[in-house]
């Protein structure tokens, strides 16, 4: 597991790290959890995490506030490891809570309440900016946050973690989480925040047996046609401002539910709309089945947006980022739409960012 690709900051030198090592070198009883919605870099990473404890000898439980999506089942073919709501027997306590993919306790769910007392020690696991503004975090003294926004994925982030633990040997189990963490949360290495290193880590993982187009296929190739013709009847839809710098799309519940859609079906919609030409950031609001809307944020690398979510209550990294708020879909749209024109407008008055 050594490479010649140096990272610019070195995690293993912070203070969080080595207190993370610690805890993770006493720890018997290990529980992993990703955010709600869970994409492919917190099930990757959480699937590599668990597999790379066992290898040394820890007792480990995966538990989600949300089921295992059906494209990432590939991960946990037995449905064994990567358990959702109903599907685990939670301990009454744990030595040690790794959340990965998030610095925000409100992105558990029920979760939280139900494990943040029962673990006795937590760890956030992430690469998200730290939350500024109105709606900082405040964590109980318990848990801390061990955190690299110069990752480009929490897979890269863990395999310079498991670098520098040296608890156990690579092999195909951990190898796969990586590599779908790595993979997907670049958008197959393509979005600016990709780093030389996560290359040689997708390297070394396919040296390790993983077999990129089978993970490319089972992440991408997954859509029923109703979900095609969902899209294009989103697409039909597509709203951009007065200028053309903003782009979005809409999708109401009910509008999900007739084509038998999940929320997960439909992350990918939003790529789309960077084709367009004039588009310098791109969105998607969803009405998700409990009635909250979630907005997804796109840059295409000039205007720095997670500040907008934060602002209104959520996160993300620099171009890529989001929200979920309990507002109508048509009030929800007004809001954030307004904050990225002023956004713009000051970028292209000023050149640089509010």
């Amino acid at each position: 597991m050594s490479t010649k690709t140096k990272p610019t900051f070195d995690l293993s030198k912070t203070k969080e790290f080595q207190n993370f090592k610690a805890l993770i070198h006493s720890a018997k009883r290990v529980l992993i959890s990703t955010h709600q919605l869970p994409d492919g870099d917190g099930l990757g990473a959480e699937a590599a995490l668990f597999h790379y404890l066992k290898r040394a000898r820890k007792a480990c439980r995966v538990y989600n506030p949300d089921q295992l999506p059906k494209r990432y089942r590939f991960l946990d073919p037995k449905s064994q490891i990567l358990l959702g709501p109903g599907e685990v027997e939670l301990w009454d306590n744990c030595d040690l809570w790794i959340i990965v993919d998030t610095n925000d306790p409100r992105r558990l769910g029920r979760l939280w309440q139900e494990m943040s007392l029962r673990a006795r020690k937590i760890i956030f696991l992430d690469h998200h900016p730290e939350i500024q503004g109105a709606h900082e975090i405040s964590y109980p003294p318990h848990a801390s946050v061990l955190s690299d926004i110069t990752s480009s994925s929490i897979g890269e982030m863990l395999w310079r973690t498991f670098n520098e633990l040296d608890l156990g040997k690579m092999n195909r189990d951990v190898a796969l989480g990586l590599y779908v963490s790595v993979m997907t949360d670049t958008n197959s290495f393509r979005y600016a925040r990709t780093t030389p290193l996560a290359h040689t880590i997708a390297a070394e993982m396919i040296e390790n047996g993983v077999n990129p187009e089978e993970v490319y296929q089972a992440i991408y190739s997954s859509k029923e046609v109703s979900h095609l013709q969902l899209l294009g009847s989103m697409l039909q839809g597509v709203k951009v401002s007065m200028n053309g710098k903003i782009a979005w799309l809409e999708m109401p519940l009910e509008l999900r539910k007739k084509h038998q859609a999940s929320a997960d079906d439909t992350q990918s919609f939003l790529n789309l709309l960077l084709l367009l030409r004039d588009a310098e950031v791109v969105c998607f609001f969803r009405e998700e089945d409990d009635g909250m809307i979630r907005a997804s944020i796109k840059s295409k690398g000039k205007i720095v947006i997670n500040k907008v979510a934060m602002e209104l209550g959520g996160g993300g990294h620099e171009f890529a980022a989001g929200v979920a708020l309990s507002a109508p879909i048509e009030k929800t749209v007004d809001a954030v739409i307004k904050r990225i024109e002023t956004l713009i407008q000051h970028f292209e008055k000023f050149g640089k960012q509010g």
